[in-house]
């Protein structure tokens, strides 16, 4: 027998209350009381809301992101940082994870030995919008766990020199660089081996790693 996909049921646009925005910037009772059951598993310190947050602040940082990144609660974990053995920093805030999340994203150029997987944010709703993570290439996993001979994840970042210095998140990072500095690292090493880190002069970037 043929099956319906759940895609096609229900309405093409995506209503306001099933926003992803409406269960990750909220708190767990509310959330829940607007969303039911499903809040189980789409709490605002959810790995579905990390994803999503994270994917949209990096395509343009908002009053919402700004929000977010306020968040003063440190009891829950990064749940992105299991993708590929990812730097850790126990005890950092919600709105730190959101801004080196959204940093992960906004910078990222390659991910070797990685492969882009998609899953939709609300399973339950038939048009939620797809959330990504990456995966080692060949893995059934969505990010999670290491099998024997499984190829490590090796993330490559690098910034644009001319925007810089009007990047809010970039901003956020250098007032608390303890929340990324691998990806800081990383951003020197990538630029330094392709021969654009001189392009940092004078930006705040470039003062931060005392390019003269």
């Amino acid at each position: 027998m043929n099956y319906t996909s759940i895609k096609n049921f229900g309405p093409n646009t995506l209503s306001e209350v099933n926003n992803p925005l409406t269960y990750c910037l909220t708190t767990d009772l509310d959330s829940a009381f607007m969303h039911g059951g499903q809040t189980n598993v789409l709490r605002p310190h959810s790995r579905p809301c990390q994803l999503f947050l994270s994917e949209y602040c990096a395509q343009g940082w908002d009053n919402f992101c700004e929000v977010a990144s306020q968040n003063q609660n440190i009891s829950f974990p990064n749940s992105m940082q299991p993708q590929y053995h990812g730097y850790s920093s126990p005890g950092i805030t919600q709105g730190d994870i959101l801004t080196r999340n959204t940093a992960e994203r906004k910078y990222l150029i390659q991910m070797i030995n990685g492969q882009q997987v998609f899953e939709p944010f609300d399973p339950v709703v038939a048009n939620s919008p797809m959330i990504s993570s990456w995966s080692p290439v060949g893995s059934q996993n969505n990010g999670y766990g290491y099998g024997s001979g499984q190829m490590t994840m090796v993330p490559i970042y690098a910034v644009n020199p001319n925007t810089i210095d009007n990047d809010i998140v970039m901003d956020k990072i250098l007032t608390r660089p303890h929340i990324a500095k691998d990806i800081l690292v990383n951003i020197y090493n990538t630029m330094k081996r392709v021969n654009t880190l001189q392009n940092l002069k004078n930006t705040k970037l470039g003062n931060f790693y005392n390019i003269k």
